[in-house]
């Protein structure tokens, strides 16, 4: 992981005189940042050795002389979020140029001298020796001479998402064990399915876990689900399995406990999407097809129609429209007037009874 490469780097010494951070996962980024500055703030109580510049609203200029900029008493740290300068010279069909070296080496002369990103390039070629420049960006371009230039004379870090099923089990084993927690694959699996996937919030989980088991070293699903937060999706999937057996109690439950996060029309829409998705599901599963033909149909990522897929083996085409018909009679009753928590009890009521029905 990043964030740890990060921190083996505060461990040995060896922070580099120029950063780039890249990826999707912002909240280990800025968890690797707050790392940084706690190194140099201890340096300067004041605070002052550390800069702070949003890359699009600053010039070179002002970045590489706050860089080159001396502190007597301490070294200096300068983030610039948000740098633009990585991306520049893409277009349309950059995607699919990426990765190939014949077409980076075109990309990376387009647009590299242009107006003062030189001043950047030659201080990344001789930096500060008492700096430290983070660069921040969403996405880079490997192809461009910056990006080669730090790959040189610094260091190039990616936070990318876990980028399937696997990969978040090991994510969520790893923060376990750094915690002093373990956590088999299959209980990992469902903390990424209760929760999220999302790294900062299963962060905060793994954290609320480690507090409460206290001296107990092993993670349970037990221990989730009395601990952690499930997602309004989590909860709406558990009240469609309780309405595919036409368990009313449970699914009342369910309800209720959305409801009570969420605004009732944000859980009516919500709920309208998963039956839709599961009538897709159902017709997928018909014609003999697989989970990876509902993702393509539907546009959703691959956890999502995992999920989707193995729930609408409960459910059969027919039935899903009929519940997506109550559904959509709920929705017209809503824009009437009444009160809409009980509207929607009457409507998993009736989803129960009409689901179950043998007609």
């Amino acid at each position: 992981m990043s964030i740890g490469l990060v921190k083996k780097d505060i461990e040995s010494g060896n922070i580099p005189a120029v950063y780039l951070l890249y990826g999707e996962d912002r909240y280990s980024l800025i968890e690797a940042l707050k790392m940084l500055k706690k190194v140099f703030w201890n340096e300067d109580a004041s605070g002052s050795n550390v800069e702070y510049f949003y890359g699009k609203d600053v010039s070179i200029e002002t970045i590489t002389e706050a860089a080159n900029t001396v502190s007597f008493f301490a070294r200096k740290l300068v983030i610039v979020d948000d740098i633009p300068y990585f991306i520049q010279g893409r277009n349309k069909n950059d995607a699919k140029d990426e990765g190939k070296a014949d077409e980076e080496e075109h990309l990376a002369t387009e647009a590299d001298e242009i107006g003062d990103l030189t001043i950047l390039l030659d201080y990344c070629q001789n930096p500060n020796p008492s700096t430290c420049l983070v660069l921040i960006a969403a996405k880079t371009n490997k192809g461009r001479k910056l990006y080669k230039e730090i790959a040189k004379s610094g260091k190039i870090m990616e936070f990318a998402n876990p980028r399937g099923p696997a990969e978040w089990v090991m994510w969520i084993q790893r923060e376990a064990k750094v915690r002093g927690k373990n956590i088999n694959s299959s209980t990992a699996a469902f903390l990424v399915e209760w929760a999220g996937h999302h790294p900062g919030v299963l962060t905060q989980e793994i954290e609320k876990l480690t507090t409460y088991l206290g001296d107990k070293s092993d993670i349970s699903k037990d221990d989730i689900t009395r601990v952690c937060i499930p997602l309004v999706e989590t909860t709406i999937f558990a009240m469609l399995d309780a309405i595919a057996v036409g368990n009313s109690r449970d699914a009342l439950q369910r309800l209720k406990e959305v409801l009570s996060q969420e605004h009732y029309l944000k859980i009516q829409t919500m709920i309208v999407r998963q039956i839709r998705l599961l009538l897709a599901a159902t017709l997928v599963r018909k014609r003999g097809e697989k989970v990876d033909d509902l993702i393509k149909y539907a546009k959703i990522k691959p956890y999502e129609g995992n999920k989707v897929f193995r729930q609408a083996a409960n459910f059969s085409p027919d039935k899903m429209a009929v519940a997506l018909e109550e559904c959509l009679q709920t929705d017209m009753n809503l824009k009437r007037s009444g009160d809409p928590h009980l509207l929607m009890e009457m409507m998993v009521l009736n989803l129960c009874n009409k689901i179950n029905s043998r007609q």
